[in-house]
């Protein structure tokens, strides 16, 4: 994560539900959005899950995307980055003294370490990690796995269009991605950001320069007010235990800014503003393009993706 953005890319974000695409441009340092388009998709189409193939109708999905890149560019465009569900993979966050410095033992020690404290199956599976030094001495390491039967379908889909795919990535990975910019300028020690998607939410809390803890959960279904207050009990939660969660450090998280579905977004806003002392802060799209374009904030994770390449 924390990348910056070079050139020109096409980002792509498929879920259960929808799919986003978005073209952004660097030139002199600024970042601007050339198109975006957002389609719903039929229900059955895709699901979110991580021991199975994800893409129930390939040819028709592949007919959708292949008209949607259509609408957003004539540019020809050879490969695109990709956010996919984060319910398809597995993270978690690993302490170590010290790694190998090659490589290949960097790897094998990484994925040991995961399969070692893993309560989901392994087996089969894709790893892409990121290090994290320490203020006192060691690492942490942010490793995320996906079955490779269910990276190979959405790769095959962007092969099929002529697309290299790059960047295979958790949505919130991306999103966190997107703002980095905005981010690293505010120069705070410790936030949390959450990432709230329609049928599940994600908090990503990163300290001293980068993400240090991660964490997962489906939203049932109900009531909006429900809803609601069920994320502020899991936001409080998970915050609460990461500031204990290491007694030798002192952590402090300060500020939580939430990213994703404006409709889910705007009433846990005002709700979390009166429960608790965490400055709040609704992250949108213009904090980083270029001339304050207006876009969807629910297209973080698709730009994210095309800032990536």
């Amino acid at each position: 994560m924390q990348r910056f953005f070079k050139g020109i890319g096409l980002g792509i974000e498929i879920t259960a539900r929808a799919l986003r695409l978005g073209l952004l441009a660097r030139k002199g340092g600024a970042v601007s959005l050339s198109s975006s388009k957002t389609l719903p998709l039929p229900a059955g189409m895709v699901n979110e899950t991580f021991a199975s193939p994800n893409i129930k109708d390939f040819e028709g999905l592949a007919a959708i995307l292949r008209s949607s890149i259509q609408d957003t560019t004539t540019l020809p465009i050879r490969r695109a980055g990709l956010s996919l569900p984060d319910g398809i993979f597995r993270v978690q966050a690993i302490e170590f003294d010290e790694l190998p410095a090659n490589t290949r033992d960097r790897d094998r020690l990484v994925r040991w370490r995961l399969e070692k404290g893993a309560a989901f199956d392994t087996a089969n599976t894709l790893l892409r990690y990121q290090v994290l030094p320490r203020q006192d001495r060691g690492c942490s390491v942010l490793a995320c796995v996906a079955k490779q039967e269910v990276i190979a379908q959405y790769e095959d889909l962007l092969a099929g269009l002529g697309l290299e795919p790059w960047a295979v990535v958790p949505s919130s990975f991306n999103t966190m991605n997107f703002y980095a910019p905005y981010l690293a300028a505010k120069n705070i020690p410790g936030y949390a950001l959450a990432w709230i998607a329609e049928g599940s939410y994600t908090t990503i809390i990163s300290e001293r320069g980068g993400a240090r803890f991660y964490r997962y959960k489906e939203i049932k279904a109900g009531a909006l007010e429900d809803i609601t207050g069920r994320l502020i009990r899991e936001l409080d939660d998970t915050i609460h235990f990461y500031l204990h969660l290491d007694r030798q450090q002192q952590s402090e998280v300060g500020h939580l800014y939430l990213s994703g579905e404006p409709a889910l977004i705007a009433p846990l806003s005002e709700s979390l503003k009166s429960a608790t002392t965490l400055k709040i802060e609704t992250l949108v799209p213009s904090f980083v393009l270029a001339a304050g374009a207006v876009a969807d904030p629910a297209l973080a994770a698709a730009f994210g993706a095309g800032g990536a390449l």
